[in-house]
């Protein structure tokens, strides 16, 4: 069984040595790291490994978007010519906490669509609050040829019927866990399995029976088995078809 975090974020406080050695001893072979910023870029586009099986997305999270200026664009191209770093990302829009003006998410979401579609690489979407503009943005911004993710989905059947008619991939993580989390555990019955993908969204959102402690790359073991339950699958299958899922998303040799 080999498993895909394809979610994740590390910050530079942690040795990654150890932080990816724990999670490979728990059956978990390959990782996304998602960059957030212009400031945490660079490190995230460093940690790439492909031979690790190690890979990161560079983009400017919602939550950043009043920070970035244009001019930052050709470091983001920069970043995005290094070998395994394999998308843009995390990208999108949050109207729940809106730490930034929802125009200015807007604007670099967009932005960054187009940096994505000029360097035909896929992309990874943070969506909280926004679904009609975040949809309608992708809709209109982003060729259809090319693959996304919606990234942490806690959506409804429908919109993830609407993301899915524009060829978008789901990814699910430790919510789905959580006893409250009917919804999300619906819409994932509602994905094609050729659509579905895991993550962590570490440090965040640690599934139960680790919930309120820092979540790491190894707990996804947890997460398959709960999503493979709820699918009624085997969690090997479970692995084999969302890894390579990712592997096809991402443009990674199996």
């Amino acid at each position: 069984m080999l498993l895909f975090d394809t979610h994740l974020h590390l910050s530079k406080e942690i040795d990654p040595v150890p932080f990816f050695g724990e999670a490979r001893a728990q059956e978990v072979g390959l990782f996304l790291v998602a960059g957030t910023s212009s400031e945490d870029g660079e490190y995230v586009s460093s940690l790439a490994d492909p031979e690790a099986g190690v890979y990161a997305a560079v983009g400017v999270h919602p939550h950043s978007a009043e920070k970035f200026a244009t001019e930052e664009l050709s470091v983001f191209r920069a970043w995005l010519s290094l070998p395994g770093v394999v998308a843009v990302g995390e990208i999108g829009l949050d109207f729940y906490y809106d730490f930034s003006p929802r125009l200015k998410q807007e604007r670099v979401f967009a932005t960054f669509l187009e940096l994505a579609a000029e360097l035909r690489k896929p992309v990874i979407i943070h969506c909280r609050e926004a679904f009609a503009q975040c949809y309608q943005l992708v809709k209109e911004g982003f060729p259809r040829e090319l693959p996304f993710v919606v990234h942490s989905f806690t959506g409804t059947v429908a919109e993830a019927e609407q993301w899915l008619e524009l060829g978008a991939l789901l990814s699910f993580n430790g919510m789905v866990t959580f006893k409250k989390a009917d919804n999300i555990r619906t819409a994932l019955e509602a994905v094609p399995h050729d659509r579905l993908l895991l993550e962590t969204d570490s440090p965040y959102l640690a599934p139960v029976p680790y919930r309120g402690k820092t979540n790491t790359p190894a707990f996804l073991p947890v997460i398959a088995e709960s999503v493979a339950r709820q699918l009624q699958l085997e969690t090997e299958q479970l692995a084999c078809l969302t890894t390579a899922n990712a592997c096809r998303l991402f443009g990674i040799p199996i």
